[in-house]
């Protein structure tokens, strides 16, 4: 995914829209069986003087499994990035050091790295179909957004056990 920028280094403050289509194969992705068929990035690159600064958004589809009930389920994800760089010609100033600037050679930008940094950063822990997802019974294992079960849902703490036979009638 490489970006030219042979236009925009003319003019300080041109920008230059720009799109793309990837896959997980393409990015690297190591579980490329999750990912749908392919995300799209689009955004714009600014030159700023000797920083062009790149911002967009990374649109993917992901098929996973409900982190509670363990239903298949697909995740939208929308991810928003911005990266600043700076052409590698110039010395590296402590200023930019401090800044952790991104460098390029020649006249494209390589995102390739940004895009998969940001969709592995986006790649939710556990994911949930809904917010109200009751998940599995700890004890029969039946999806509970489907059916109830007759387990007992009190658990009751083992060091007050024995207080419990005292508040029993039996």
């Amino acid at each position: 995914m490489k970006i030219n920028i042979t236009h925009l280094r003319k003019e300080l403050g041109s920008n230059q829209p720009f799109s793309f289509e990837a896959s997980a194969r393409e990015l690297g992705l190591d579980n490329q069986a999750i990912w749908a068929d392919s995300m799209m990035v689009e955004g714009c690159v600014i030159n700023k003087g000797m920083i062009y600064e790149i911002a967009g958004k990374i649109h993917a589809t992901m098929n996973q499994s409900c982190s509670r009930c363990l239903e298949d389920m697909v995740t939208i994800l929308t991810v928003p990035f911005s990266e600043e760089y700076r052409e590698a010609d110039f010395e590296k100033s402590s200023e930019a050091l401090v800044q952790e600037l991104n460098y390029f050679s020649g006249d494209e930008i390589d995102i390739t790295d940004l895009i998969r940094e940001n969709i592995l950063l986006a790649e939710p822990i556990n994911p949930v179909c809904s917010e109200n997802c009751r998940g599995l019974c700890p004890q029969c294992g039946v999806n509970l957004n489907i059916n109830t079960c007759g387990c007992n849902s009190t658990k009751t703490d083992p060091r007050l056990a024995v207080l419990e036979k005292l508040l029993s009638k039996d």
